[in-house]
């Protein structure tokens, strides 16, 4: 015969509670692991710069393509030409710089209007910096 104890609330026949037993581990654990994450936090912040520099990153790959983008459809068109029309290499030459002209306008569109919005970004009051 089991002798029932206080600490399972004696309804089970003196039986540890299984679920109950598991839920205070995990909730001990995630305690544990919490002040850790903290304490690293505290020793190792995170830069301010790494968002912005990932801005800028993903701004220069932007440009690229555009300028890329542009190159590659210009010879495509132009060597599609000479191949119908057979005027070799007269249709590539002039649509290769006709897609050369259109990049480089799409990259100063494109780098206006990042500029633009950064300006924008600038004067507009930082909501974020006293939340967490």
């Amino acid at each position: 015969m089991t002798i029932p104890t206080e600490r399972n609330g004696d309804k089970d026949g003196g039986r540890p509670d299984p679920l109950r037993d598991d839920r205070s581990d995990l909730t001990a654990l995630d305690a544990k692991i919490r002040a850790h994450v903290d304490a690293h936090k505290r020793k190792n912040p995170e830069p301010a710069e790494t968002g912005k520099r990932a801005t800028a990153i993903g701004m220069a790959f932007r440009l690229s393509t555009e300028l890329v983008a542009g190159l590659i459809a210009g010879g495509i068109v132009g060597w599609a030409l000479d191949h119908v029309l057979g005027t070799k290499p007269w249709g590539l030459l002039i649509f290769f710089f006709l897609g050369m002209t259109a990049g480089i306008m799409n990259v100063f569109r494109t780098a206006s209007a990042m500029a633009a919005a950064a300006a924008q970004e600038q004067k507009k009051p930082d909501h974020t910096a006293g939340e967490q």
